[in-house]
């Protein structure tokens, strides 16, 4: 069931309803606190196995204590997701979407509420505030008033759970939304302070570049999800997440020079999780970003660097990021993440099949670009 004009009293409803069901699920197992760059956010898990998935992903930014929080996530395991639609969609009686539901009953033509999309207009036009999947077996919802996240899903389960991919994505695309500020989806490295952003869709190499590239003694923010924010001008990049995802051909070699921890074999289709902890003290926080780079996978024998399409950079930034987060249909965040590399120097990158040439011709690059800039 879709529905683009919820009440308020739906949704305060909604939500009081959901925090009661986390209660009713254990109530708090523990509270942490993640540290995204100038904010902070806190984890209410009521669900003892959510901890080991939260202190793997999260084991960078991941804290015990705060002296304040600017969001909440709520975390919990649910099984009853038809019943929890249901309420959703029927909890307000003074509703439109209530008294039309009531007149299909009426006439023998309702459908039973198994999941429910809500979109409130006066959050956003087009992205949901609340959605219940009984076939995902998911709830997702956030209260932009009171910038809580509820998630909850069946099975937390390793080899089940970690198929849902990184941690609450959607939550954190919800939590870091400022003017100047979102979630990212692409890999960052660099030199002596000097990063590259290197962008583009699925299975184009970002991962392996940038971890063979972290294998290799650069400064490393991510292979995958990444804080970015331009308030001064600057765009600069925050880690989130403490794993990586690659496949079985790329770690095969990548794995004697590797110190990792395996996570799942069962993460992203067939890629393998590992756990990169560590390697912490080669993370940076805050970091520039001078260029954007595109890969693509070449023929050629040599790896090379070359100055390339402006359009195609930024388009495939802004595409891979809205496809992970579920936003495609919001122009004016496209808009926004266009406009955090459309004044970046973009190169197209031109990989070989060698992982090794392609982090020396990486590492070439990045120290002419310093020497140039001084």
């Amino acid at each position: 069931m879709f529905c683009d004009t919820p009440t308020q009293k739906q949704l305060r409803a909604i939500y009081a309803g959901l925090a009661a069901r986390a209660v009713e699920h254990g109530g708090p197992v523990c509270v942490k606190y993640l540290q995204l760059g100038t904010q902070t956010v806190r984890v209410v898990c009521c669900a003892a196995d959510f901890i080991p998935h939260m202190e793997a992903q999260w084991a960078y930014i991941l804290r015990d204590d705060a002296p304040a929080c600017d969001a909440t996530i709520v975390v919990w395991q649910e099984r009853e997701f038809t019943r929890l639609a249901q309420y959703a969609a029927t909890c307000d009686r003074t509703s439109a979407a209530y008294r039309q539901w009531r007149l299909d009953k009426m006439r023998g033509a309702a459908r039973p509420v198994t999941d429910l999309t809500l979109v409130d207009p006066a959050f956003h036009h087009r992205q949901p505030v609340v959605e219940i999947c009984s076939g995902d077996k998911s709830v997702r919802a956030w209260d932009p008033a009171n910038r809580v996240f509820y998630y909850a899903v069946r099975d937390f389960a390793p080899e089940e759970f970690i198929k849902r991919g990184h941690l609450c994505v959607h939550a954190l695309a919800c939590i870091l939304k400022r003017p100047q500020r979102n979630l990212g989806h692409g890999a960052v490295v660099g030199l002596d302070g000097h990063g590259a952003l290197i962008c583009g869709m699925g299975y184009r190499g970002k991962s392996t570049l940038s971890v063979a590239a972290l294998l290799d003694g650069f400064e490393y923010v991510t292979d995958d999800y990444i804080l970015l924010d331009k308030s001064d001008g600057t765009l600069r990049a925050w880690p989130i997440y403490s794993i990586i995802t690659l496949g079985p051909a790329v770690y095969q070699t990548l794995s004697p020079r590797m110190d990792a921890r395996f996570v799942s074999n069962n993460g992203r289709k067939d890629k393998y999780v590992f756990s990169i902890a560590r390697y912490h003290e080669r993370f940076a926080t805050a970091y520039p970003i001078e260029c954007c780079l595109f890969p693509r996978f070449t023929g050629g024998s040599e790896p090379r660097i070359e100055p390339g399409d402006r359009v195609i950079a930024t388009d495939e930034f802004a595409l891979s990021t809205v496809n992970q987060t579920g936003e495609a249909q919001d122009m004016r965040l496209i808009a926004k993440l266009c406009g955090f590399v459309d004044d970046l120097p973009c190169f197209r990158f031109n990989l070989t099949t060698d992982f090794f040439k392609n982090t020396r011709c990486l590492r070439e690059f990045l120290e002419q670009r310093r020497h140039l800039n001084h």
